[in-house]
């Protein structure tokens, strides 16, 4: 089990503060991109050459506010500038018009029809990203230039994604015994969704009501999920009603912001249910649970609303191998490939992993390296009762304290 203390709950802003401060970004971020649309047009009749800064997160992954743009220009010195700049201006243009028009892109959906709450003055469009990219093809050339470049905008405006009107649509699922409620008082009661559904894009107005959840679980394999989630593990009488959430590894925004949003969403009246971890023992299953609760490197300047620091790891561990004479293909051990190695080392210089910090994890990268073997979740399944019995005195073990 973890043994790091769960940091203190922070409250919540209201939804009202949280909508008048987002509207503010959204505000400032169309300013700014008009600022520079503005800029360019004044260089464009003076004759000069154009300029354009783009400050890209992998001058300084850690910290979001630091580190000087580089410049683009037009021509460029080489055609993979003069190509970099023309994406950049499309993609400025569609996020200002997506602004302007109170437009959401979403990852995931692609749609054209307008999707409105009784409670919204301003109806709103749902597209797809990759509408962005179908709106020029040929410039983008592939999808992960857009992805990649709407992340380094917000990165260089300082403001969440969704600040920009682009989400990410969900390719997390997640099942157990709660409602999502939206501004205009529709319900969505997710119990119903007896086998798991897509983890809903939220709204800053739509609540979510876990007061019957005891507790949270994270999983990180689909086929987990699945078999959890066949077996209503989210209804078990020993240790209550849960909810059981999976990012089919490694998480995506909408993933993690749910979970933020959950771990944010319990009665003060009580303390919040305790949210478990649970990855394979391996240096990837490690790194999805630090990115759970600390966050990751590729979206810095986004992990302050995306992290969940009261989220403890129930394993697997070291101390989960089997310890008998079973052969080690038998237990279902592999030793780990030159990239494991190489990641593993690579964590143990991040902060998360740093002395002091998650001591446990330390503790267990270091043993997977030492020990050469790395496991997955399905070794449970061998244990008197399998993963089911195994999770429930976890779990049981974790509302103890």
């Amino acid at each position: 089990m973890d043994d790091s203390q769960s940091l203190p709950m922070v409250e919540e802003p209201s939804h009202a503060a949280t909508n008048i401060d987002r509207e503010a970004r959204r505000a400032a971020t169309t300013t700014k991109i008009e600022d520079i649309i503005g800029s360019l047009v004044h260089d464009l009749v003076e004759g000069r050459r154009l300029s354009m800064p783009l400050k890209t997160r992998r001058q300084k992954p850690v910290e979001a506010d630091a580190g000087s743009p580089r410049v683009l220009c037009f021509p460029g010195r080489t055609d993979m500038e003069a190509w970099r700049f023309a994406v950049v201006i499309r993609v400025l243009s569609i996020v200002h018009e997506a602004l302007v028009n109170n437009k959401v892109i979403t990852k995931r959906y692609i749609m054209s029809s307008w999707t409105f709450r009784s409670s919204e003055v301003t109806p709103r469009w749902a597209l797809a990203i990759r509408a962005i990219f179908y709106q020029d093809p040929e410039l983008f050339s592939k999808q992960s230039v857009v992805d990649r470049l709407i992340d380094d905008i917000a990165f260089m405006f300082e403001v969440q994604r969704s600040d920009l009107n682009v989400t990410a649509g969900a390719k997390g699922l997640v099942v157990g015994a709660f409602s999502l409620i939206h501004s205009d008082g529709s319900t969505m009661n997710m119990s119903a969704m007896l086998e798991g559904t897509l983890v809903p894009n939220l709204y800053d107005s739509d609540r979510l009501d876990i007061s019957n959840i005891a507790w949270i679980l994270v999983i990180e394999k689909e086929a987990t999920f699945y078999s959890l989630a066949s077996t209503t593990f989210y209804h078990d009488a020993r240790i209550g009603d849960g909810i059981i959430i999976t990012g089919k590894g490694s998480p995506d925004i909408s993933t993690r912001n749910f979970l933020r949003r959950l771990s944010a969403s319990h009665p003060t009246a009580r303390p919040p249910p305790p949210i478990f971890c649970l990855a394979d023992f391996d240096p990837h299953g490690l790194q999805i649970v630090s990115t759970y609760k600390h966050g990751s490197q590729a979206l810095a300047h986004e992990n302050a609303h995306l992290v969940v620091p009261s989220l403890r790891w129930l394993g697997l561990t070291s101390g989960d191998l089997p310890t008998d004479e079973t052969s080690a293909d038998e237990a279902g051990l592999m030793p780990l490939t030159g990239r494991d190695r190489k990641m593993a080392v690579q964590m143990l210089g991040r902060p998360a992993f740093a002395e002091g910090v998650e001591p446990q994890w330390r503790r267990e990268l270091q043993a997977m390296v030492m020990l050469d073997l790395k496991a997955e979740i399905q070794l449970l399944d061998r244990r008197e009762g399998g993963l089911g019995a195994w999770l429930t005195r976890a779990i049981e073990e974790g509302l103890r304290g």
